[in-house]
């Protein structure tokens, strides 16, 4: 089984038995970046990832910040967030 398999047979149990979850989705990235566009990553209540990879870092902690407003609504966000220059 692949990753792709992995995580959708994550979302498809969890939907089923009514177990909150987040999918966290890379959209588009700019220069270089540790996930790609088509990353995925199911998101627990408690901030665990079940399945697959976002990035880290700065992505990671994002995310997880965006999952404390949205899991409990059960309510959709598109997020950008820029890179910093230092």
């Amino acid at each position: 089984m692949n990753r792709a398999t992995d995580i959708l047979e994550t979302i498809a149990t969890r939907k089923s038995t009514g177990e909150p979850f987040a999918l966290a989705t890379v959209v588009r990235t700019v220069a270089t970046t540790s996930a790609k566009a088509g990353a995925k990553a199911v998101i627990l209540p408690d901030g665990t990832f079940s399945e697959g990879w976002i990035g880290g870092g700065c992505a990671r902690a994002a995310v997880l910040r965006r999952r404390r407003t949205h899991l409990p609504t059960a309510s959709r966000a598109l997020s950008r967030w820029r890179r910093r220059r230092f």
